[in-house]
């Protein structure tokens, strides 16, 4: 894998995460598709914190100290912010791994993601898908791309004009009022896939593999370090994210708020499906 992009200070980001890439793979190879089996006590469990998330954030946090670029940290599973270096303008917010509950049951969809924030935009999101070994990312003004060791694809979603010819996902809701909601586009739409990893749905739909992700169970589920790169990502590739009542989506900037925000989510393959789903 490679560089991708031109803006200052990006590709020298870009080969310390396709470093740290090699080791998430390797963890996974070891660890994470070797777990024991998922019984039904586990099953009950809400694992809000695991070893497993902790190992994979101290992957990243390693080898982008590697590099000469000074910024600050924010992390899913940090309580106080990581700077790299005295002085800089940069921020990251991190997931190191989203999906958790996929990979201590075996199911094969988590990843770990990191977003650059400068100046008041996010200006470069990453994520590994990591048990499929592919890499999504984004420059803003430069595009979205798929990487794996042997392709590199500029990412475009998948134009659709009506529910009926729609590939969806979605976050189960606990309200009957929003199951409802879920039930009657479920029979609508053309196909239905569930991954339970928010990141990689919206990774999907900039792929053009799904054409929208839906979380509209109050308050909502997807924070803004679960979906920062990926709103990058998708964004990049000509998609659009809203809340519950059609208001543009925007993640907060690297923060501790940023760790905490829960929201509700409608992620789709352009902007004028939302007039679909309202």
């Amino acid at each position: 894998m490679r560089a991708l992009f031109k803006r200052e200070y990006i590709p020298e980001l870009e080969v310390s995460l396709y470093e740290a890439r090699k080791q998430l793979r390797r963890y996974w190879a070891g660890t994470l598709s070797s777990l024991p089996d998922f019984n039904k006590t586990n099953a009950d469990q809400h694992f809000n914190q695991t070893q497993y998330d902790i190992d994979c954030q101290n992957i990243l946090f390693s080898y982008l100290s590697k590099s000469c670029i000074k910024m600050t940290i924010y992390s899913e599973e940090s309580t106080s912010p990581i700077k790299l270096g005295d002085q800089g303008d940069l921020y990251a917010l991190i997931d190191p791994l989203d999906g958790t509950h996929n990979a201590l049951m075996g199911f094969p969809n988590y990843t770990s993601s990191v977003a650059i924030y400068h100046g008041n935009e996010y200006v470069f999101g990453w994520i590994y898908d990591i048990s499929r070994d592919l890499v999504y990312t984004a420059s803003l003004g430069e595009g979205a791309y798929l990487q794996s060791a042997i392709i590199v694809k500029r990412l475009n979603t998948r134009k659709t004009e009506s529910l009926e010819q729609m590939r969806l996902s979605f976050h189960r809701p606990r309200g009957s009022k929003e199951r409802h909601k879920i039930e009657r586009l479920l029979w609508s739409a053309d196909k239905v896939r569930v991954y339970s990893c928010s990141s990689l749905e919206i990774c999907l739909i900039a792929a053009g593999v799904l054409d929208a992700f839906i979380d509209i169970g109050s308050p909502g589920h997807e924070r803004s370090c679960d979906i920062a790169a990926a709103e990058l990502i998708l964004r990049e590739s000509g998609g659009a994210l809203f809340d519950e009542k059609g208001h543009s989506r925007h993640c907060l900037p690297p923060s501790i708020e940023a760790l905490k925000d829960n929201g509700t989510l409608i992620a789709l393959s352009s902007e004028d499906l939302i007039k679909i789903f309202l």
